[in-house]
């Protein structure tokens, strides 16, 4: 079991702006020897089948959370770390652990590394904007040649590379702290605390996080975190700008699919608890048929009608909740909707606009 400690920051120290989320991976919740929950293992080329890769929490010394980026070696104290701890001469790629449980667009990654060994290769560090292990950037360091690179891996395939050029000292053996700042298309690289470079890319502007060790090195990472800001879609945006424009509006929900085959599901919603839930099979039928629901109680009317979009396809329903007014009719009801799907469907041209 790993825990994620979550904080929220109201510092313009980190260039995310403020209320920025900071989520920080402790290792110390996972047993030693094992791999964290939600961190996946893969190996990217050739593994030594006779001894794979392995990521699993050890038991070392490592600087404090709270030291500075170049801290270095000083006032270690024993903790647990996530390692890639099997070295082997006959493997030809790389070994990658990422993160699963989430993707961030703007963010600030950044982790304590430390080269622990190999004989060929003695190169490790961060991946980061992945879609999965076969395209990635990884911002990495090499105790052997001394240079920090960063990659960019598509397909597979290494499509592009920069790496420093100079007098540099990068110890094996040694703590050192990478750290990658996204934004937008941009991103800043930095190695104990000072500035690399910065990049432009125009093409994955969201992604993984995670660790990668190449060859035969073994590594340790600690104290990772992610600073982010969480995004909030489309559907959420419109739920929030409804429930400033309509007051006697109690409760809305909005439903789409991911996917055409994936479930009707909230993707937008007042009440937070009911965001995932699975449509019912009344508001399936809406969707179907684009025939109104309709519910009436003591106090309030709820009115479920179809979304379309910009060629007038049902794509979506929304499930609207208000206060009656006396003698309130089913007809009267469905017209004070309206305008609420009409705000709805301004917004969108499909359904999949509802999810950025």
């Amino acid at each position: 079991m790993i825990r994620l400690a979550l904080a929220f920051l109201i510092t313009a120290a980190w260039p995310l702006g403020p209320a920025a989320e900071e989520l920080k991976f402790d290792f110390s919740q996972t047993k030693v020897g094992k791999r964290p929950d939600k961190f996946s293992a893969t190996f990217l080329g050739k593994d030594d089948l006779s001894s794979p890769a392995k990521w699993q929490v050890t038991e070392t010394r490592t600087p404090s959370s709270l030291a500075k980026e170049n801290s270095g070696n000083n006032n270690l104290a024993n903790s647990q770390a996530l390692s890639q701890s099997s070295s082997s001469s006959f493997r030809k790629g790389a070994a990658i652990c990422l993160y699963e449980g989430e993707e961030y667009g703007d963010f600030t990654f950044s982790t304590r590394l430390r080269i622990d060994s190999g004989a060929f290769k003695q190169m490790a560090g961060i991946v980061f904007r992945a879609k999965d292990a076969k395209n990635f950037f990884a911002l990495t360091i090499d105790t052997i040649d001394n240079k920090l690179t960063l990659t960019k891996v598509v397909d597979e395939k290494q499509t592009s590379s920069w790496n420093t050029i100079g007098d540099l000292t990068i110890p094996k053996n040694e703590w050192h702290t990478l750290r990658v700042v996204c934004k937008a298309d941009r991103f800043e690289c930095y190695h104990n605390g000072i500035p690399i470079n910065t990049f432009s890319d125009r093409g994955r502007q969201a992604g993984k996080v995670g660790f990668i060790t190449f060859l035969d090195t073994t590594a340790s990472f600690a104290h990772p975190k992610v600073i982010h800001k969480r995004k909030i879609i489309l559907a959420q945006q419109l739920i929030e700008s409804i429930k400033t424009q309509w007051e006697r509006i109690e409760d809305v929900q909005i439903f789409a699919r991911a996917n055409p085959d994936a479930p009707l599901k909230v993707v937008g919603s007042m009440d937070s608890a009911k965001l995932g839930q699975t449509a019912s099979k009344v508001t399936e039928g809406v969707l179907e048929t684009t025939q109104f629901g309709y519910a009436k109680e003591k106090k309030t009317v709820t009115v479920t009608a179809p979304v379309r979009d910009r060629n007038g396809e049902p794509v979506a329903a929304v499930k609207v909740k208000m206060r009656r007014f006396r003698g309130q009719t089913q007809k009267a009801s469905i017209a004070r909707t309206m305008p609420v799907v009409k705000h709805i469907e301004s917004r969108m041209r499909d359904a999949k606009d509802l999810f950025n």
